[in-house]
């Protein structure tokens, strides 16, 4: 499985880890010990945990926050530093990643990998910087609708391809990318990995995410050529299936790959 990951993604929030339960029709989040959580899933097997900071907002302008939402997002990253020394797999994370010093107050935690959206795409003078710190850390998410760009100011034609604003972030020294297609959450019909095939093949180490729910959508992203890795959060969380199962239906995948 070196050639592709499966990630389970850990939501933060309030320097807890949220697990879901299915309630009736819907799903109740509980908080529970956020390290521990993640070491089973390593445990499992799992060579990188993802942290999604629900109180990253909080950690880009602290001055304007105080009280119990600050304290949040300082225990937040407090988790994160600690997963970072004690779980011996790469830690990458995002939000409320959105200027240089949050980007070097995460990373300076042990966070490996630290991923930015927006503030990406339309700074390429912040990438240079962070790039200039720590090239290896930075991870930037393609936000893709309809198969357009969101938001992105690198190539200047409203109508550049996702690839070509790839290669282009790419050609600047970014070496990891997040593709996310910004409905699939909503549709549920898995992560669309197969519009990332052109990102992969301009030469991007790229993971995707949004919309997987089932074990199905784990194995098509996987069959996809030049696809890294997957994101899974809540089915994993809420026990919908095990990280075992997983990596068995993304190996089916990854040996359909022709």
């Amino acid at each position: 499985m070196s050639d592709f990951l499966v990630i389970p993604a850990i939501e933060l929030r309030g320097g807890m880890a949220l697990r879901y339960e299915s309630v009736g029709m819907g799903t109740r989040a509980n908080r529970v010990e956020p390290v521990g959580f993640a070491r089973k899933f390593v445990e499992a097997g799992a060579k990188m945990i993802h942290v999604f900071n629900l109180d990253g907002p909080f950690i880009v302008s602290q001055a304007e926050h105080a009280g119990s939402v600050l304290a949040g997002a300082e225990r937040n990253l407090t988790v994160m530093g600690e997963m970072a020394r004690t779980l011996n797999v790469p830690i990458q994370a995002s939000g409320g990643i959105r200027d240089f010093e949050s980007f070097e107050q995460v990373t300076k935690l042990g966070v490996q990998r630290a991923a930015m959206g927006s503030s990406a795409m339309d700074d390429p003078a912040l990438v240079a910087r962070c790039l200039q710190t720590n090239p290896e850390a930075l991870v930037v998410f393609l936000d893709v609708k309809a198969g357009r760009m969101v938001s992105q100011k690198w190539i200047d034609d409203p109508k550049a391809t996702p690839a070509q604003v790839a290669g282009s972030i790419r050609d600047a020294g970014v070496k990891h990318f997040i593709y996310q297609d910004v409905a699939a959450d909503a549709e549920g019909a898995g992560p669309r990995a197969g519009a990332a095939t052109g990102i992969a093949a301009a030469g991007c180490d790229v993971i995707v995410t949004g919309g997987v729910q089932t074990l199905d959508h784990i194995k098509a992203a996987a069959a996809v050529e030049g696809v890294a890795g997957v994101l899974v959060g809540k089915p994993l969380m809420t026990g919908e299936f095990t990280y075992e199962e997983a990596v068995a239906y993304a190996k089916a995948g990854l040996a359909a790959r022709s």
